[in-house]
């Protein structure tokens, strides 16, 4: 722990040094050019979090890490990071850091915003202080850290990818540091006599020229250096401290081979270790072309290097067999927002169907069909392009299971709609589809969905049986929970409709033995993976018990039913808990954090699931009174 945060500081002591010495983030002294297009920039490919994604994908996740938002005031993701890497000075007054805690924006010396998003600009100041809490919070145990400490953690680690970010083309940039007024060293390094700034590039492809023009100075005094010596000296100099300054920078977009290693770097890292290789030596290239050409807004010069650029890195990744897949697929799934646009037409069917529950009308009929089955479509078409992109089942992360229960449970609600054609099946899919869509678009928040896979997860096979099968069974019960909430309305809005009331059991019914069925088996299939996997077939585990209670809790209604211990109303109120037991087993138990099971996503998940939990009590206390009193 302590070497981790050593390194930690001496990174930021090194960070603040340069950016002390040249501003802390070196941009432009006026906006660069905007483009019209930034398609192809958005399309090169870029390893992040042990994945190979599109920048695009990489924009997107660090500015909802920054602001929490998809977009800054209706401004795409990609222009914005562009912004961010060519030296845009506006940034510096663009409110992208949020701050939940207004606590820690006035020990900052802040005066704390409504929107609690804080600009570069008003934080600069407070960042050697930001840096000093940063650094006692990373010396406390995590799971002892409150939850300003680690908002603390979490501020200072944007604010410094953020300076990071900034000086990751820093090396194609003309700069102070290597001015060049001197005729005769131009003329020996064979610099253009007009131009006085060039950037670290250029001068660091003479720099043996500079070594042959300093050789003999150690041996000669300061007193009798030319002015050409000098500035040579100072060139070499300024290359070294900016060697020792610009290391372990992000943006790991040229793909290294050496050996059997097998690895992706930033720009500056591939200056310092591979630059001798022909092929990275002509992409580092590129990439300066392509600053100067956004600096100067060339569309076509810009667009052509980096193509340039990304033509030369896939490529070598062939050749090496290692070929960055799907990209441009993964471009369009960012631009197509599937899930955005099949909760946008579930939400739209669903007030049809309450339209429709004042007057029934075949046109409201006919158009709750169409967006119901149009959101199914397109919720369908985000499902196969995150299986292609991903190679494997997306049921792998809580956010995939949530898109993946909303999935099952609209395609639920469409077959009991195409056999009672009553808008029952209707208002399953509207309500179902939505509501685990928000909840789904809750865990996007957290950056990017298509995540690699943790070890425990990491076989396709089990993913596709024992994963599928128990989340199919979640859907089941989910989809009867909802059943059970509408016949609970039923009976106290329309008692006498006996007819409506047993179809509705007769659903109730058939939604809960599905749930029961694929539960079980999912049960059973997991049992099959733990002993492929460790060793043993049950072990008593948190999730292995919530997975046996869903499967004890629906056994127990059907039991209870055909008792005639509880009649439909009893069954409906037992669907509705059934929710709350399915909840539980879901992703209540990694709020344990312990077992085989416990890699989920926990933050927050306590107080929703008990807000959860306390509004479905709420409804059964009032709703069940009004029932008795009819």
């Amino acid at each position: 722990m302590f070497k981790k945060n050593f390194i930690t500081f001496f990174l930021w002591v090194l960070l603040w040094g340069v950016c002390s010495a040249q501003e802390i983030c070196p941009l432009n002294a006026k906006p660069p050019a905007e483009l019209k297009s930034l398609k192809e920039f958005s399309a090169i490919a870029i390893l992040h979090n042990g994945r190979v994604k599109p920048m695009d994908t990489y924009a997107r996740h660090v500015l909802l890490q920054f602001s929490g938002k998809g977009k800054y005031e209706k401004q795409e993701p990609i222009r914005w990071l562009t912004g961010v890497l060519f030296g845009n000075p506006e940034l510096l007054e663009q409110k992208v850091f949020l701050i939940n805690n207004p606590e820690i924006a006035e020990t900052l010396g802040i005066e704390p915003e409504k929107g609690r998003r804080y600009s570069f600009a008003q934080l600069e100041k407070g960042l050697p202080l930001l840096i000093d809490l940063a650094q006692r919070a990373w010396d406390i145990d995590e799971k002892n850290r409150s939850i300003v400490e680690n908002e603390i953690i979490r501020v200072e680690s944007n604010i410094r990818l953020f300076i990071q970010l900034t000086h990751v083309f820093q090396f194609a940039a003309p700069h102070p540091d290597f001015q060049i007024q001197n005729k005769t060293l131009k003329k020996e390094l064979e610099f253009p006599e007009a131009q006085n700034y060039f950037n670290f590039l250029m001068v660091a492809l003479r720099a043996e020229k500079l070594n042959e023009l300093t050789r003999d100075l150690e041996n000669k005094e300061n007193s009798l250096w030319t002015e050409t010596e000098k500035e040579a000296y100072q060139l070499i100099s300024n290359l070294y401290s900016w060697s020792m300054y610009y290391n372990n920078l992000p943006i790991h977009i040229i793909p290294f081979f050496q050996h059997e290693t097998h690895d992706w770097l930033s720009p500056w890292d591939t200056i310092h270790f591979s630059f001798n290789d022909p092929d990275i030596r002509k992409e580092i290239y590129f990439l300066s072309d392509m600053y100067q050409a956004k600096l100067g807004g060339d569309q076509i010069r810009f667009d052509l290097a980096v193509r340039s650029f990304s033509n030369s890195v896939e490529n070598r990744l062939k050749r090496e067999g290692a070929g960055s897949k799907y990209l441009r697929l993964e471009l369009f799934s960012n631009q197509l927002q599937a899930f955005f646009w099949a909760k946008f037409l579930y939400l739209f069917s669903f007030l049809i169907c309450m339209m429709a529950l004042i007057k029934t009308n075949k046109v409201f009929y006919r158009v709750a069909w169409i967006l119901v089955g149009g959101g199914f479509l397109i919720q369908a078409i985000g499902f196969i392009m995150r299986v292609v992109i991903l190679q494997r089942p997306p049921v792998s992360t809580l956010y995939e299971t949530f898109l993946f229960v909303s999935f099952i449970s609209v395609f639920v609600g469409l077959i009991i709609e195409r056999f009672s054609k009553n808008w029952l099946g209707l208002i399953i899919s509207s309500i179902s589809g939505f509501v685990f869509l928000m909840i789904a678009s809750r865990f996007a928040a957290e950056g990017d969905t298509l995540k690699m896979l943790v070890a425990v997860l990491n076989s396709n096979f089990w993913l596709s049986t024992h994963v599928v099968t128990i989340t199919i069974g979640y859907a089941g019960v989910c989809v009867a929970g909802v059943v059970g909430h509408i016949y609970i309305l039923q009976s106290i809005f329309r008692p006498h409709q006996q007819e409506l009331l047993k179809e509705t059991q007769r659903i109730l019914l058939g939604t809960l033995a599905f749930g029961l069925t694929m539960t079980f088996l999912g049960t059973n299939l997991g049992g099959i993976w733990a002993d492929a996997s460790w060793g043993r077939f049950w072990g008593w585990d948190p999730k292995e018990n919530g997975a046996l209670l869903i499967v004890l809790w629906i056994a127990m209604l059907f039991h209870l039913k055909v008792g005639r211990m509880i009649g439909a109303l009893g069954l409906a109120i037992g669907s509705v808990l059934g929710c709350i037991v399915v909840m539980w087993a879901w992703f209540g138990v990694n709020l344990l954090s312990v077992g085989l099971h416990s890699y989920g996503f926990t933050s927050g998940l306590a107080r929703n699931l008990l807000i959860y939990v306390l509004v479905q009590l709420l409804f059964l206390t009032l709703t069940i009174p009004l029932i008795k009193r009819k």
